[in-house]
């Protein structure tokens, strides 16, 4: 059994105690440290390692949302309110960074098994993905993550969409295999001929058929360059072009 800590960053005491006691049936689970300042807490997070924060959002000083922003580790966090309804649109924008749950503290008890299910499931998704990283990008031949026990041959994918929370790899064979994993994770541990055309669109260059300056076109299938990377995916295509083009 692994053993985790986390800490609460909460001005209201008797949620600090609610998190504690509701934890005594976890015994792995070891709270590190607790704050009623998130400046302390952002400190605290830079000098120690913890695996899992539960996060107020109403707070003074700083509200959690802003917290989230100032948070320059990869941490995975629940974020806890007595306000729901008050935040719920602007929660879920987070999901890409690392938000395992967002809750009602009346509800915490209740879903806090689900809570530690989902955060286990997404911490051993991350490590599989830190080992991977580890790895020369050159030397990565398959998905980081396997589907049914069954390894993904990254040359097998022709792109990569980001749906909702997920990312829909299309590939090859018509098959589209959907994964749960942060979007800019993948970009970092896909190698250099994967490229990302827009916010929610990665290519694997191998697989293009023609292009533009503005276009990219995949078999029958044509994508919009977005502007933000039209330098950068075009030169790389006109470099694959010359390479081709000067081989015997």
């Amino acid at each position: 059994m692994k053993n985790y800590n986390y800490i609460v960053v909460d001005d209201e005491f008797p949620s600090y105690l609610s998190v504690r006691h509701n934890f005594k049936k976890y015994p792995n689970y070891r709270c590190a440290a607790a704050f009623s300042d998130p400046l302390k807490a952002l400190d605290f997070i830079n000098n120690h390692e913890i695996e899992l924060i539960f996060l107020d959002i109403d707070m003074p000083v700083m509200n959690g949302f802003q917290f989230l922003d100032a948070l320059n580790k990869s941490i995975f966090v629940v974020l806890l309110t007595a306000y729901p309804d008050r935040f719920s649109v602007d929660a879920h924008q987070y999901y890409d960074k690392n938000l395992v749950f967002f809750t009602n503290k009346a509800q915490f008890s209740y879903y806090l098994p689900k809570i530690i299910t989902r955060f286990e499931k997404m911490h051993d998704e991350k490590e599989i993905i830190n080992k991977v990283y580890s790895i020369s990008k050159n030397e990565i031949k398959t998905f980081p993550i396997m589907l049914n026990k069954k390894a993904i041959p990254l040359e097998e994918i022709i792109h990569i969409l980001v749906v909702g929370h997920n990312i829909v790899l299309k590939m090859k064979n018509g098959e589209e295999l959907i994964y749960r994993i942060s979007f800019k994770e993948l970009i970092e541990i896909l190698p250099q001929h994967f490229l990302q055309i827009s916010r929610n669109r990665i290519i694997n260059f191998l697989h293009v058929t023609a292009f533009t300056n503005t276009t990219v076109c995949m078999g029958d299938e044509h994508f919009e360059i977005h502007l933000k990377y039209r330098n950068e995916v075009v030169a790389h295509l006109v470099a694959k072009r010359e390479k081709l083009q000067t081989q015997p």
